[in-house]
């Protein structure tokens, strides 16, 4: 007989899924800085300073933080820092008597990444409540929880392994939707879209992370493995774990969300650095003049006006890098 995927098992994969997905997103996100952005490229530059500094000096405290935690000695603590070395370009550092507990050392090189997505969740949570006439969507956070975790009573519910995935796209559809609600002639706005941005830049792990993380790597993922078999076969063992992985399964995906809200940000800032000085404040105008326009007037929802704004935006830019002559480096034809 052929065993039928549980709900139960659908949480916990998910919960596992995100957590390496939203990882894998900030280094992706790092990489691509350096690769399409020329400004970021000039280590030391204001635009560095200003783009990446923020998310070094990030992690690099997250580091710290770790050290601390774990009782580790440090020697240094220099979160933003440009050196240049035989070995590269150092960007910031803590050095600290390495300890000899695995566990620890994993502590301090993954802290980085449990405080960017502590991080991400945080402001994405209270980024809501700035929308005006919005009570937020803590409470609907909450109630989701309820329901992954009440949802193991539940026969019919926990049969179904496509349920908890819906009710948590929806949830996510209702962040976006919420945040949406901002409107870009909110100041928040644009400083919430920047500090996703910035936290999905420290969320990046170095090579050094990574390699003295590895012994703490190995065990997350063998107990996470563990734990999905037992998921599979024994759905009602997740009491051992209340509420665990169906808590980390909502926050995971409310930072996956406003990661997404990062990587938008980030695609503008790159599109605007391809326009030469001062053509960058024409999409921008257009953009908050559109939106201008569309609240004065009460057409359309504040959400539909937000993404009104940024599809201009996004198009005039576009239509603008067509022109050979608007580009930075571009000659007249």
């Amino acid at each position: 007989m052929v065993r039928i995927v549980n709900a139960y098992f659908t949480v916990v994969l998910t919960a596992i899924a995100l957590f390496f997905l939203v990882w894998a997103l900030g280094w992706l996100l790092e990489k691509l800085s350096h690769q399409l952005l020329g400004t970021v490229s000039k280590i030391g530059s204001k635009a560095w300073y200003l783009l990446v500094g923020p998310g070094v000096a990030l992690h690099e405290s997250s580091h710290g933080l770790g050290c601390i935690l774990t009782g580790t000695p440090i020697v240094e603590f220099k979160p933003v820092n440009v050196e240049v070395t035989d070995e590269g370009v150092v960007l910031g550092y803590v050095k600290y008597r390495r300890p000899t507990s695995a566990i620890k050392n994993a502590v301090i090189n993954l802290a980085p990444v449990v405080v960017s997505l502590v991080l991400l969740i945080f402001f994405a949570l209270g980024a809501t409540y700035f929308v005006p006439g919005s009570p937020g969507i803590g409470g609907e956070a909450l109630d989701l929880l309820a329901d992954l975790i009440e949802m193991r009573s539940n026969p019919s519910l926990l049969n179904d392994a496509g349920y908890p995935v819906a009710q948590i796209v929806n949830f996510v559809y209702l962040f976006l939707y919420t945040f949406a609600g901002l409107t870009v002639l909110s100041p928040v706005f644009w400083i919430v879209a920047f500090l996703a941005m910035t936290i999905m830049f420290s969320n990046a792990p170095s090579d050094v992370d990574i390699r003295n993380a590895r012994a703490g790597l190995r065990a997350i993922i063998v107990f996470d493995t563990i734990w999905l078999i037992i998921a599979y076969f024994i759905p009602q063992a997740g009491m051992l774990l209340y509420g665990l992985f169906e808590f980390l399964a909502v926050m995971w995906a409310l930072a996956l969300a406003f990661a997404a809200v990062g990587y938008g940000f980030f695609i503008l800032v790159f599109a605007l650095s391809r326009l030469r000085t001062p053509l960058q404040a024409i999409p921008l105008a257009l953009c908050l003049a559109s939106a201008f326009v569309m609240a004065y007037s009460g057409f359309g929802t504040a959400a539909f006006q937000t993404i009104a704004a940024v599809g201009l935006l996004f198009i005039s830019t576009t239509v603008m890098l067509a022109v050979k002559s608007f580009r930075v480096g571009g000659t007249e034809a």
